[in-house]
């Protein structure tokens, strides 16, 4: 079925472009039509589009850089098939070089270093956009996408949080994912659990049973504090990591920092739980999932094609559930956005990595994206055209599910900072244990007036 659907969606995107390149109508109904749409690509050189109003089209063969998080596995074939069809395909002559760089920080962090150097790409995977939003060095899409038509009203409520910045888009949602929860079905089912918790209270029940079923851990969860923890504390009643107005962490003082902290410490003293390795955390808890010596943990989304497909290769069938929390199946969005760099380019380079995120972002090239790694779509079109794979693949349809129900994280200039400081305090518990959970909070409160004031 995977193969199946990319194939009807190469050969839709296939007969789209042939009809651009086939039509010679210079109309556009309504004003919002674009010369992929209509055919017409011979706009005349130094005309900004075809009606002389808005950006202006690419007029000449061109190359762009990207810069990408999509560094191995299903995700980096994904990549390199995602930028040669564009470059075969698109109508203007441009070429993309995608290179992978690392993880979000790591690319925001070069991203700056060469913006300052007056030596950065054109396109960048982002995750919180709003920093470099907020510098000014990223362009905003909305002119290009009134331009050619390009409707955003699909897009789904729950990743639209970052796509703005003061009233610009600055950002379209590209690799978007949510929490979930990924557990060994047979080991469950021998502990006489035939479906997946979905509160934190079956979750310990089932973990601690499946552990001494199997004399094996029966679960993990990673260090992500925007993501995992930010679940955890907002099914407590807490605004989250970080409050609303963006000022401040409550959490630290109606208890729900403290409750989540010390739960988790007492499942490891406990014996069933099992803490993060310091380094390589994600794959040394990928492969204690595929080797039986771990039940369940929390995970991305995005890593359910590499669980599922792995862990068959293995002789562990792996499925996927909501993520349980303290008031129910739940969890929140993340995941990174596509964004283009007005720092240090022109308006051709602009005009070409805009026709780079448009292709990026079509219903049928999100759902390629989709079916392939794991991450999931992010408009109502795509997941109309994964229909017949959400009635086919159980895990699949969960994962799209659970993401529609959940919100992004809010961003701020300061969550990247504070993310830092809990990640620090909370390994300093889970890991180090260095200190107990109420030495964590009046340390992170010591931390407050640095971060925030």
């Amino acid at each position: 079925m995977r193969k199946k659907l990319v194939s009807m969606l190469l050969v839709v995107t296939l007969v789209l472009t042939m009809a651009a390149c086939g039509e010679t109508s210079d109309e556009a109904p309504d004003g919002n039509q674009n010369s992929e749409e209509t055919g017409d690509d011979t706009q005349p050189e130094g005309e900004d589009s075809q009606d002389g109003v808005g950006p202006e089209y690419v007029t000449a063969p061109i190359t762009i850089d990207f810069w990408h998080t999509f560094g191995s596995g299903l995700q980096a074939e994904y990549m390199t098939d995602a930028v040669a069809r564009f470059n075969e395909s698109n109508e203007y002559g441009i070429t993309v070089n995608a290179t992978y760089i690392g993880n979000y920080t790591t690319l925001r962090s070069q991203l700056t270093t060469s913006i300052g150097a007056q030596d950065n790409p054109q396109v960048a995977v982002l995750g919180m956009s709003d920093i470099l939003a907020s510098a000014g060095v990223l362009v905003d899409m909305q002119p290009y996408a009134d331009r050619d038509g390009v409707s955003l009203d699909g897009v789904l409520d729950g990743v639209k949080t970052s796509m703005y910045y003061e009233d610009q888009l600055t950002a379209m949602p590209f690799a978007r994912s949510c929490t979930l929860l990924y557990y060994n079905v047979d080991m469950f089912a021998e502990a006489g659990y035939d479906s997946a918790p979905t509160t934190i209270d079956e979750l310990v029940e089932a973990c601690k049973a499946v552990s001494e079923q199997n004399g094996n851990y029966g679960f993990e969860m990673l260090i992500d504090m925007s993501f995992y923890q930010e679940a955890l504390l907002r099914s407590l009643g807490s605004e989250g990591l970080i409050d609303e107005d963006k000022q401040g962490a409550s959490c630290l003082d109606d208890g729900t920092f403290l409750q989540m902290l010390s739960d988790w410490d007492s499942w490891i003293e406990e014996g069933w739980c099992v803490a993060p390795t310091v380094t390589d955390g994600t794959n040394n808890m990928y492969q204690m999932m595929y080797s039986g010596e771990l039940a369940a943990c929390f995970a991305s989304s995005a890593s359910l094609s590499t669980l599922v497909e792995y862990g068959k290769e293995s002789g562990v069938t792996i499925a996927a559930a909501p993520m349980p929390t303290y008031s129910g199946a739940g969890g929140v969005g993340g995941g990174g956005d596509i964004s283009i760099i007005a720092a240090n380019n022109d308006e051709q380079q602009i005009a070409a990595a805009w026709e780079f995120v448009k292709f990026l972002m079509s219903d049928e090239e999100v759902a390629i994206r989709s079916e392939q790694t794991g991450y999931l779509p992010t408009s109502e079109g795509a997941a109309a055209l994964m229909e017949e794979l959400f009635a086919e693949d159980n895990n699949m349809r969960v994962a799209y599910e659970a993401r529609v129900a959940c919100e992004d994280v809010p961003g701020c200039t300061q969550r990247s900072e504070w993310q830092t400081q809990a990640a620090t305090a909370v390994s300093y518990v889970i890991q180090d244990k260095s200190m107990s959970p109420e030495e964590a909070i009046e340390y992170l409160k010591s931390m407050l007036q640095t971060v925030f004031y």
